[in-house]
């Protein structure tokens, strides 16, 4: 058994929480308490007296408090990352037109301005992903190198997906 605990900053990111719950529901168990949830730390008979006094306090109590020891465990998620690039010899402002649309598109919202380029966040329901774009002047045309970062298949969902467009918009001009 094992606790999560997940924080979330917006309700948009509590609703991807429940969401993925949904998703997940059926291929392992998921109990999602009512109630207060608390992590307590501290010697054995200090946590005994306080689990007393939490059942002096709740009606019908050795129903409703339940008390496990747990350990932090120790897991590794890696990021993925994909670097895309491509050269033309069309001019840098159609180009970053170009992106700007494709990044609207993709319901990327914009973030910050990194020493690169332009750094977008996309949600989709694969997850969501941080997409890095830059543009630079090379001789009579430019470089483009999109690098998109995140957890899990979202990375190549959305690699592919903006390979697709920038080949086929290549193609067209």
């Amino acid at each position: 058994m094992h606790l999560f605990i997940m924080e979330y900053e917006t309700d948009a990111e509590r609703k991807r929480i429940d969401y993925a719950i949904e998703r997940w529901k059926d291929e392992i168990k998921i109990i999602k308490p009512k109630g207060t949830i608390v992590i307590v730390e501290g010697d054995r008979k200090k946590i005994n007296d306080f689990i007393e006094d939490m059942h002096a306090r709740l009606e019908k109590s050795e129903k409703k408090l339940e008390v496990y020891e747990v350990k932090e465990y120790e897991y590794k998620v890696e990021k993925n990352i994909r670097k895309l690039s491509y050269e033309t010899r069309e001019d840098i402002s159609f180009i970053k037109k170009f992106l700007d649309y494709l990044m609207v598109k993709l319901n990327a919202g914009y973030d910050y301005n990194s020493k690169l380029g332009k750094v977008y966040r996309v949600y989709t329901k694969k997850g969501q992903a941080q997409i890095e774009v830059s543009v630079d002047e090379k001789g009579d045309g430019c470089n483009i190198i999109v690098r998109v970062e995140g957890y899990g298949a979202v990375v190549d969902f959305l690699s592919n997906k903006i390979d697709s467009e920038i080949r086929m918009f290549l193609r067209g001009v």
